[in-house]
C-alpha cells in the first residue's frame, strides 16, 4: 500500500510538469523604445514669440514662458503642431522659455533649444504698434497687442490701469490739476528705455464732477465756492437749487434761510455747457440774535421792543418776508397759560395784554420763519404794576353797645398789589366822622351817636390803590342807660309824689277828726251850759 501510494504521487508530479510544459514559458517584455529626441528654435515675432520644432513629431507639447526677474507662476501653452506663435508679451523684455514633449502616456520629456539657451529676448515696441482707446470715460486709454501694463509712464507717475473689458488695453487716469494741459505718456522697457511718447490733450471732458471741492454757503446772500482746475481758463459753474417737492428752482442769491436745497452745478466753458454737478446740499440757518430795547409795563399788559441781528443773514434780514415772531408771557408756576402775538418786521414789537397786575411773568420771544420756530430768547422776568384791588363782597355788622359798631369781612380776592390794609370809613349825614385802618378786616367804631343812621364804606388798599367801596347802612340803638336813669327817676318822682299825696290824705283826715272831736266837744259844753 505504501509503493503503491508513492507511484501515486510521482504521477501526480508528472502530470503538474507535463501540464506546465503544456503551457509554456512567460515570453520576456520589450524594452521600451527610448523617448524621442525633440529640438526647436525660439524667433522674436511681432508680439512675442514663435516656437518652431525641428525634428517634429506629432504630439502635444507644452511651452512655459515666466518673465525674468518677476515673480508669479509661469504662463503654459500647449500645441501639438510644428509651430506655434505666443502674442500679447512685453515688448524687449527678457524672458525665459522651455519646451516639454509630452507622451500618450503623459510622461514629459523636455526639449532643447538648438542654441543651447533659456533666455530670449522680445522685439523693441514702434509707435504704430499702439493705438489710442476708449474703454474708460475720463481717462487717457492706450491699446496694443503688446503686453504694455509696465511700459506706460507719466511724469507725475500716475499707475495705469487695465481695461475691465479688454486685456489690450491700459488707461492712465490724468491728475485733477492735468485737466486744460497736454499728457505726455512714454512708452518704455526697463532693456530699452524709451520706446517713443505720445502726448494726448486732457480737455475739460476729462474732468469729473465729483472731484469738484465745493466750499458751501455758511451766509446769505448764499455762495458756493468751487475749487476748479488751475489750469482751465474761462470755467465756471452756474448753480441753481430746488426744494424737495418742489418743481421751481432758485439761483442761489435767491435761497431763503432755514431751508433744505438740492443743487445742481452747471459746469460751463466760455458759458457753454460742459459737464454737471447735481445734488449739493445747502442749508443756512440764521444765526438770530434778540436784544430787547425796550420794555413798557401797565398793569395789564406788557409791551417789548427789540432788534433783530445775525452774522449770517444780516445782509438779507430786512428782505425776509417770511420771517415772524411770537411772544409769550407766562406765570412763574403756570406755564400753560401762554399768550402768543404774531408780529412781523419791520415792527419787531408786540404788545400782550389781558395780563394780571402785580404779577411776574416770565417772557420771551420766539423766532418763527415760514411759522416755523427756529431760535428762542433766554426768558425775562418782568412784572405787571399795581392794580386796583378786588372789592369787598360782604360784610357782617354787629352792636356789641348800643352806640358801638363792629364790621368783619372775609377777603379771598386778588390784591394787585405789595400791601394788605384794609379801611373802615363811617359818614354821618354824608360826613366823614370816622377812619379805621387794620391789617384785618375787623373794625370797632365806638362812642357813636345813639339811634343813629350811619353810612359804612369798607375798601381794601394795596399800597398803590384803593378797591371799589363796600358800602351799607348801619343803625345805633338808643341810649339804654339814660332810659333807666329816666326810669328810676320816674320811679322814685312816683314814689315821692304817692308819699305826698298819702301824707296829705293823712293830713286831712285827721284835721277832720280833729275838727269833728272839737265839734262835740262844744256841743257838750253848750249842752252843759
Amino acid at each position: 500500500m505504501e509503493g503503491l501510494s508513492g507511484v501515486k504521487i510521482l504521477l501526480l508530479w508528472a502530470q503538474i510538469i507535463a501540464m506546465v510544459n503544456c503551457q509554456g514559458s512567460p515570453t520576456p517584455k520589450a524594452p521600451p523604445p527610448p523617448p524621442p529626441e525633440c529640438f526647436y528654435n525660439v524667433t522674436a515675432i511681432q508680439f512675442g514669440f514663435q516656437v518652431d520644432m525641428l525634428n517634429f513629431t506629432p504630439a502635444n507639447y507644452n511651452v512655459n514662458i515666466k518673465e525674468e526677474g518677476r515673480p508669479g507662476k509661469p504662463i503654459v501653452q500647449s500645441f501639438n503642431q510644428k509651430s506655434h506663435k505666443i502674442p500679447h508679451l512685453k515688448p524687449c523684455t527678457e524672458y525665459k522659455l522651455n519646451v516639454t514633449f509630452i507622451d500618450n502616456a503623459g510622461k514629459a520629456t523636455p526639449c532643447k533649444h538648438i542654441e543651447n539657451r533659456t533666455m530670449t529676448l522680445t522685439l523693441n515696441m514702434t509707435q504704430t504698434e499702439v493705438e489710442e482707446g476708449s474703454c474708460m470715460p475720463g481717462y487717457v486709454c492706450y491699446r496694443s497687442n503688446w503686453d504694455i501694463s509696465s511700459s506706460l509712464s507719466t511724469k507725475n507717475y500716475i499707475p495705469a490701469m487695465p481695461c475691465k473689458s479688454s486685456n489690450t488695453e491700459f488707461c492712465i487716469k490724468p491728475g485733477y490739476n492735468d485737466i486744460c494741459t497736454n499728457l505726455t505718456t512714454s512708452f518704455t522697457s526697463e532693456k530699452c528705455g524709451a520706446f517713443f511718447h505720445l502726448t494726448k490733450d486732457i480737455t475739460v471732458g476729462f474732468l469729473d464732477p465729483s472731484e469738484i471741492t465745493q466750499t458751501g454757503p455758511t451766509e446769505l446772500p448764499a455762495k458756493i465756492e468751487p475749487n476748479l482746475p488751475s489750469n482751465c481758463s474761462n470755467l465756471t459753474i452756474d448753480y441753481t437749487c430746488q426744494e424737495a417737492y418742489e418743481l421751481n428752482t432758485k439761483k442761489l442769491s435767491d435761497l431763503e434761510p432755514f431751508t433744505d436745497y438740492s443743487c445742481t452745478g452747471q459746469i460751463k466753458k466760455n458759458n457753454v455747457p460742459v459737464k454737471n454737478k447735481t445734488a449739493f446740499k445747502v442749508r443756512i440757518d440764521c444765526d438770530l440774535t434778540i436784544s430787547f430795547t425796550q420794555k413798557t409795563v401797565t398793569n395789564t399788559s406788557i409791551q417789548l421792543r427789540w432788534d433783530t441781528t445775525s452774522k449770517k443773514c444780516g445782509a438779507v434780514l430786512p428782505d425776509l418776508k417770511k420771517l415772524s415772531y411770537a411772544c409769550s408771557c407766562s406765570p412763574h408756576y403756570n406755564q400753560k397759560q401762554n399768550i402768543l402775538a404774531n408780529v412781523k418786521p419791520p415792527g419787531r414789537a408786540c404788545k400782550i395784554e389781558g395780563l394780571e397786575p402785580f404779577t411776574t411773568y416770565n417772557c420771551d420771544v420766539q423766532t418763527k420763519y415760514n411759522n416755523k420756530t427756529v431760535t428762542q430768547t433766554t426768558p425775562v422776568h418782568i412784572q405787571t404794576e399795581a392794580g386796583i384791588p378786588d372789592a369787598i363782597t360782604s360784610l357782617k355788622v354787629n352792636h356789641p353797645e348800643h352806640n358801638v359798631i363792629r364790621v368783619t369781612c372775609s377777603y379771598g380776592k386778588r390784591w394787585n398789589g405789595p400791601k394788605k390794609t384794609y379801611i373802615a370809613l363811617l359818614y354821618n349825614g354824608g360826613v366823614k366822622t370816622n377812619e379805621l385802618e387794620n391789617g384785618k378786616c375787623d373794625f370797632e367804631f365806638k362812642d357813636l351817636s345813639y339811634s343813629t343812621e350811619y353810612r359804612l364804606e369798607l375798601t381794601v388798599f394795596n399800597g398803590y390803590h384803593r378797591s371799589e367801596p363796600k358800602k351799607d347802612t348801619v343803625f345805633t340803638s338808643y341810649n339804654d342807660k339814660a332810659v333807666i336813669g329816666f326810669l328810676v327817676f320816674l320811679i322814685i318822682l312816683t314814689s315821692v309824689a304817692l308819699l305826698l299825696v298819702v301824707y296829705k290824705i293823712y293830713i286831712l283826715k285827721h284835721r277832720k277828726s280833729r275838727k269833728v272831736a272839737n265839734e262835740d266837744v262844744m256841743l257838750e259844753l253848750e249842752a252843759s251850759e
